[in-house]
């Protein structure tokens, strides 16, 4: 039988380029040599998808803090990340698509990615209990600058606690797992130099004195700081194409978008 491995790599790209992107999958994942081989033109269908069909997904990260030691009317005081993700690479072997994080910028339509780490991190203290949720949308914008459809995707609850126990060293990570084929990548650093890190733990201990109650006596000046940062988003092909086709919306350029998360 003639097998299609033996085509030189140029022919048979030529010919799975026909495919649509789920057979192309299909027969990426049939060994590590179609893998291998076409993740590049799997990556090119995906980066299609982000700069010409405006596809694209949306994290929204709400963080919520308030001292273990006293509750009082006035916590918790709120922290919120608005990224926007940005394609980066396929992975060759596993097939996962990652996407850096980054803020969304005013218009919220791009990400601003010459933002720093700072502009996409959440500061944490042991003894200051935060909750960590996570909702995310995959949204599609238009040719001609509007939001034509957005859908929720996945969405998570982080646990300070276990990751703080877990980060005990200078430097850790992990993944928030968000649906079946969905991650988020995060950084966990308690060695903080950077300026713009260090204006941001300086901001929060402002916020916690506005906010603690009267009650309360912790002096976080005594305390040591960690930081929490978004990184990345590992998502598979299949939860890729999935998230395009539900639900399908109409391409009449008037019409709202069908939710109003964004």
């Amino acid at each position: 039988m003639y097998k299609l491995s033996s085509l030189p790599i140029e022919i048979l790209y030529k010919i799975l380029d026909n495919l649509d992107t789920n057979d192309i999958i299909t027969m990426a994942r049939l060994n590590s040599w179609f893998s291998y081989r076409l993740s590049t033109l799997l990556g090119e269908r995906i980066e299609h998808n982000v700069k010409s069909d405006g596809w694209r997904i949306h994290i929204d990260i709400l963080a919520k803090s308030y001292p273990f030691s006293q509750a009082s009317s006035s916590f918790p005081f709120p922290t919120e990340l608005l990224l926007l993700s940005e394609f980066s690479r396929i992975n060759p072997y596993t097939l996962t698509l990652e996407f850096n994080l980054y803020p969304i910028d005013d218009d919220g339509l791009d990400a601003i990615v010459s933002a720093t780490q700072s502009q996409r991190s959440i500061v944490l203290f042991d003894k200051i209990k935060t909750n960590v949720d996570i909702v995310a949308y995959f949204a599609q914008i238009s040719t001609n600058r509007r939001l034509q459809h957005v859908n929720q995707a996945g969405a998570a609850i982080m646990n300070d606690r276990n990751i703080l126990s877990s980060g005990k060293e200078e430097e850790s990570s992990g993944l928030a797992v968000m649906g079946t084929g969905f991650k988020i990548q995060y950084n966990l650093t308690r060695k903080i130099q950077d300026k713009d890190m260090l204006k941001l733990v300086d901001q929060f201990k402002l916020d916690y004195e506005q906010h603690k109650s009267e009650l309360d006596v912790l002096c976080l000046q005594d305390e040591s700081p960690a930081v929490l940062s978004f990184h990345k988003v590992h998502v598979s092909p299949e939860w890729w194409l999935k998230q395009m086709k539900i639900p399908s919306f109409s391409s009449n350029e008037q019409q709202e978008p069908q939710h109003g998360y964004w």
